[in-house]
């Protein structure tokens, strides 16, 4: 059988069961199984076991379950509605003061736990905060979901983690690479906040409420926790004093400390982060022994060999291949998992990228900008899923749905700035690891 019939079979059959409402991991792993036995007979199933082992055996892995400890144990702190509150003292006078504290405590939260936190705690705190003093809704619920959605961009990432993994790109590479794209993309948020507030006045009203300089300067103690966990997990990164998985240890602990402090720990809370932890963590770890073994079973079959001659058989501008492969991934990002969507297309698109001459960190951080892209746009953005499930009584999808254009605007003008300037993606890396 030649391995265009093959690509057809497995693509179509993976599309066909992921449409079926079939699991990723199950979708990936039961392919690979039926091709693994219907080519090489039961003997060759001993390989599915040990790529198995060696998956959840990965010292790397480690990183994915720790960095949920410490994303859950933050959300259960309390330190994101003590930022929000902290920082709102400092725009008090400013319109649209609240949608960019929004944001600023989203970069925090990104910074200290990924994507989870921003989302949940900004759209249980700062959404119900904002419409009491009369914000318009697309303005409150797009602030808190575009700012949420900056932990895929901004480390520490789950998706980088599995990304990396995945494409065997460095991790720490990636967070450095993420960096300055994120802030990037959060500046710009605030930009047009406080510009779109400033020429309709109405979306956003001053408040009333008077805030004396001593109530700021003392709000500013809650800037300290945070801070010291962002210097400890990522300033050990970025020095080389720590690996990702021993940053990811160090935070976690930090977390756990965190709630301590502010007598948020209890046998409830650690229930519940374990809980949490270990249900996304399977998720994730399965998903990758679906991948890995999907991939296992193309690339014996031929495949790295059939993209390359097609790659080369094109005979067009590398650009245009990379813009097509950017316009698949928004269109997979609107119907599809971002999981799935970086399980199928990661393997196949760097492989392409690196033979065409890009820098790997630079297209795996334009991969990584376009699935933050894929968070915001319905009908399958888990923002949106997301906000839905806790937004406050009054907000429905149609409010949801309307308030992410502009943001995601945003979100594809820092991708074409970041593929038109790569030194965006690679300055700090190339600062940080040479």
């Amino acid at each position: 059988m030649s391995i265009e019939v093959i690509s057809v079979i497995l693509f179509g059959g993976m599309l066909l069961l992921l449409a079926l409402g079939v699991p990723v991991a199950f979708a990936l792993g039961g392919l690979s199984l039926i091709f693994t036995l219907f080519f090489d007979g039961p003997p060759a199933l001993y390989t599915v076991a040990t790529t198995t082992y060696q998956q959840i055996t990965s010292l790397g892995l480690m990183a994915i379950p720790l960095f949920l400890i410490m994303g859950n144990f933050l959300v259960h702190s309390g330190i994101s509605e003590r930022l929000f509150h902290a920082l709102s003292y400092w725009l008090t006078g400013v319109r649209g003061g609240l949608a960019v504290v929004c944001v600023a405590v989203c970069v925090a939260l990104a910074m200290c736990g990924g994507f989870g936190p921003g989302i949940l705690t900004m759209g249980l705190v700062a959404v119900p905060a904002m419409l009491k003093q009369n914000y318009h809704k697309s303005l409150a619920l797009g602030s808190v979901m575009a700012g949420g959605v900056l932990g895929i961009i901004i480390p520490p990432s789950l998706i980088m983690i599995i990304f990396g993994f995945i494409s065997r790109v460095s991790i720490g590479k990636l967070f450095i690479g993420g960096i300055v794209p994120g802030l990037i993309c959060a500046i710009l948020y605030v930009a047009y906040i406080l510009v779109r507030c400033y020429l309709q006045p109405h979306l956003a009203p001053v408040p009333k409420e008077v805030i004396t300089w001593k109530k700021r300067v003392i709000s500013l103690k809650e800037i300290v926790l945070p801070g010291s966990l962002i210097i400890l997990v990522l300033g050990s990164i970025f020095i080389g004093a720590a690996t990702t998985t021993e940053a990811a240890g160090v935070g976690a602990a930090g977390a756990c400390l965190i709630c301590i402090i502010h007598g948020r720990l209890s046998w409830k809370v650690i229930t519940e982060t374990c809980k949490s932890t270990m249900r996304i963590s399977g998720m994730a770890l399965w998903i990758l022994i679906g991948a890995t073994l999907f991939g296992v079973v193309y690339t014996s079959a031929g495949a790295q060999e059939m993209v390359m001659e097609f790659v080369e058989g094109v005979g067009v501008n590398r650009w245009f291949i990379l813009f097509g492969m950017q316009i698949v991934l928004i269109v997979f990002g609107m119907f599809m998992d971002d999981y799935a969507v970086i399980t199928i297309c990661a393997p196949i698109f760097l492989p392409i990228a690196k033979f065409l001459g890009f820098d790997p960190v630079w297209f795996s951080i334009v991969f990584i900008l376009n699935m933050q892209v894929a968070y915001l746009t319905p009908p399958f953005g888990w923002a949106l899923i997301l906000m839905k499930g806790i937004a406050p009584e009054g907000v429905n999808t149609k409010d949801i749905w309307q308030s992410v254009p502009p943001f995601v605007g945003i979100q594809v003008l820092v991708l074409i700035l970041t593929v038109v300037f790569p030194q965006i993606a690679l300055w700090l890396p190339g600062k940080m690891f040479g």
